[in-house]
């Protein structure tokens, strides 16, 4: 893939769908901690130690795993949250029209954090990162045959 080429829905699709290069058994482990069990009860369950089942859930791709269902679950998802957005302003919108009373501060408000939302799902464009070395070669020669 070229890296300045922008990124399709299709393949953000199917980046997202991809399966975790995760053993069966270390997924299971994972599914129990995100499922509310403690480290000693999986521990228990599994019958390894404690410090096994730490390490297994401090793998970067386990965390990974973890995070990315923690992330698309509730009112964590972003397709929830702005279905929850979209039914609070259509209702906003609703008791204006039927009172004839509304607040326009509080419409915008509602508004404005839907466009916040809107803006963050949107990929960002970052250049790229350049880093700078200052070598005092000079001083610390001078230093060093002093």
């Amino acid at each position: 893939m070229n890296i300045t080429s922008p990124t399709t829905t299709v393949e953000a699709l199917n980046r997202t769908l991809q399966a975790p290069p995760l053993d069966p058994v270390i997924l299971a482990l994972a599914n129990d901690y995100l499922s509310g069990a403690t480290i000693e009860q999986i521990a228990a369950d599994y019958s390894i130690s404690t410090d096994r089942v730490t390490t297994v859930l401090d793998k970067k791709e386990v965390k990974h795993y973890i995070d990315s269902v923690f992330a698309t679950q509730g009112y964590l998802n972003r397709v929830k949250r702005i279905a929850i957005i979209n039914r609070v302003i259509d209702q906003k919108i609703a008791d204006a029209l039927e009172t004839g009373i509304y607040s326009k501060k509080d419409l915008l408000d509602w508004m404005k954090h839907l466009a916040e939302i809107e803006d963050k799902l949107k990929p960002t464009e970052k250049g790229p990162a350049v880093a700078v070395q200052i070598n005092n070669y000079d001083k610390l020669m001078r230093d060093l045959l002093e």
